[in-house]
């Protein structure tokens, strides 16, 4: 399975953001909704083995399984509403325990390290940073799980958890990319070398 862990510093944690208004009273919120996209969408079809983790200002997780997923389409519009419907359902969480929001959303109380130790131990944790090794030569691992910033770098302290946690670090070429960018790009590598 592939997995995707994108970091948002910025969006709302609350349901009462605008859906017209994604980048300002959802804080970026379209960043996320173009990641999640990115992640889960090909043309005419959704992947079937991709899981997308969210962490909302390292406090909110939400993770999004693909086979289960469904109301499901590609306008950010709609991906936003599934996230919204999420988070409507926080006062309902206790501790880390997660709660299930539509088919194939789930919602839970993490930070980056507890949602880090959440994960499936058989995947290997990929870091894309403009840094690292080019991803030109790199062979991926059957089970990579990649994680990736949204429009703000990781902080000092958020890279010292992932130096914890991550076997690789890789770039995807010398251009700066959006973090959806970066998941396109991701999964073609993935389905050319057919992993």
């Amino acid at each position: 399975m592939r997995q995707f862990i994108v970091i948002s510093h910025t969006a709302t944690i609350t349901p009462d953001f605008s859906l017209n208004d994604l980048p300002g009273s959802g804080g970026r919120m379209d960043i996320l909704c173009r990641c999640v996209g990115a992640s889960l969408l090909t043309s005419h079809a959704l992947r079937h083995n991709v899981r997308v983790y969210l962490l909302l200002q390292n406090k909110i997780s939400i993770r999004i399984e693909s086979p289960e997923t469904r109301y499901l389409h590609p306008d950010e519009r709609c991906i936003a509403a599934l996230i919204k419907k999420a988070l409507e359902k926080i006062p309902e969480i206790v501790g880390q325990i997660e709660i299930e929001s539509t088919p194939g959303i789930y919602i839970s109380k993490r930070d980056l390290k507890s949602l880090l130790n959440s994960v499936d131990p058989s995947g290997t944790f990929i870091h894309l940073n403009e840094s690292g090794i080019s991803s030109q030569t790199f062979v991926f691992p059957s089970e990579p799980v990649f994680i990736l910033s949204d429009h703000q770098n990781f902080s000092p302290s958020e890279l010292d958890i992932l130096n914890e946690y991550t076997q690789t670090t890789i770039n995807l070429g010398p251009v700066s990319l959006h973090a959806d960018q970066s998941i396109i790009i991701t999964h073609n590598l993935l389905d050319v070398q057919n992993i």
